[in-house]
């Protein structure tokens, strides 16, 4: 009888011997001020870029070695994610320092818009970002939220990149992609990635400015 022993996939403990096998995920560990051992923890930033990173590599697995198209749709889902995950991680850089960032009314401009960090609406979340671009002196992003509304139309919920069968409102399960969905791959790729160069270009700019007012100090 052939008998196979096998290790534990997961571990919270450092695995020894380490081998260049293991991936680490999850707090690293690192210091605070005071010396003290604090975790490092991971932030919505760095998983936008992994699923960036690994939308663009299905895409290129995807060109290179003419794999099936279902591919695509882990490609698209991965963009989507990446997506989200950008326009929030901005927005709520804008509203952990709101008292400093006001309209010309008064109000704190990030507390109405801080309210986009509660939806996975792509067009909602693009049209925040398309309001907050001239405040930084941007471009508009016309082309980043015309991509949003193209993906929201595609998959409004976020379930139809995931299953084959998706349900109705009523509880009816429907064939997710009924008809034939034909993607400019390469432009797909261009266009998310000039939507996450924006969103990077953005934060940026709202990091300088908010240094920048704790610099100058109060009025």
């Amino acid at each position: 009888m052939f008998f196979m022993t096998s290790r534990a996939v997961f571990s919270s403990s450092y695995p020894s011997p380490w081998t260049e096998d293991y991936a680490v995920l999850g707090g690293r560990s690192g210091a605070s001020s005071s010396g003290a051992a604090q975790p490092e923890l991971e932030t919505d930033a760095e998983l936008a870029f992994a699923f960036r990173t690994a939308a663009g590599l299905l895409a290129e697995h995807w060109h290179a070695d003419d794999v099936d198209d279902s591919l695509v749709l882990l490609m698209l889902y991965n963009y989507r994610h990446a997506l989200g995950l950008g326009f929030k991680f901005v927005l709520r850089a804008l509203v952990d320092r709101q008292h400093q960032l006001r309209d010309r009314t008064g109000r704190s401009a990030a507390r109405d818009r801080g309210e986009g960090g509660h939806t996975h609406e792509l067009s909602v979340l693009a049209g925040y970002l398309v309001q907050l671009a001239p405040m930084f002196r941007m471009d508009r992003q016309g082309d980043v939220a015309s991509l949003c509304d193209e993906v929201r139309v595609l998959d409004p919920s976020g379930q139809v990149l995931r299953y084959s069968m998706v349900k109705r409102p009523g509880g009816m399960a429907v064939p997710a992609r009924p008809d034939p969905l034909y993607v400019d791959v390469p432009e797909c790729a261009r266009r998310a990635g000039e939507a996450y160069t924006a969103l990077d270009l953005l934060l940026g700019r709202i990091t300088s400015v908010q240094d920048w007012q704790v610099n100058l100090g109060p009025d």
